[in-house]
């Protein structure tokens, strides 16, 4: 499935208000996933002591890439809302770097998509979080989704 790259990522911060928020860059979208980053901000910073970030910040990242990552998997006319998603907390996201995130669909059936993903600071095989989806797909148009 052909993606307009551009056309997504305007449509993700005009339609996705949190998105735009937390300044989420999309990176990448095709195929084999997607990449994105939230830009490190002083005000992410959950505890000031230690300077960790606040795991909502992972999670908005986690969540929007593992339903962003169903994309083009689907039909046009298509919504995913998140079903489940579990998020393990393997390190702590340090204070000063960027977070990014890779998500990927690796099945589909007729209305569910399953996901993984990994949040990381520089190093992807040193992840802060890894998490796993479940993910609804809705036909705005019923004729979009047909039995198999």
């Amino acid at each position: 499935m052909e993606i307009d790259f551009e056309n997504v990522r305007q449509l993700m911060i005009s339609t996705i208000p949190h998105m735009a928020a937390v300044g989420l860059d999309l990176i990448s979208l095709d195929d084999s996933g997607v990449v994105a980053k939230i830009p490190h901000r002083p005000e992410f910073v959950g505890d000031p002591d230690t300077g960790v970030v606040h795991g909502g910040i992972v999670t908005v990242l986690l969540d929007s890439l593992s339903g962003m990552c169903v994309v083009p998997k689907l039909p046009d006319g298509t919504m995913v809302a998140t079903l489940d998603l579990r998020i393990d907390y393997l390190k702590p996201a340090l204070s000063g770097q960027d977070i990014y995130a890779h998500a990927h669909c690796y099945k589909t059936t007729r209305n569910i998509a399953f996901t993984r993903a990994i949040a990381y600071q520089g190093d992807i095989d040193d992840p802060i979080a890894h998490a796993s989806g479940s993910f609804m797909m809705t036909a705005t148009d019923k004729s979009v989704m047909k039995p198999a």
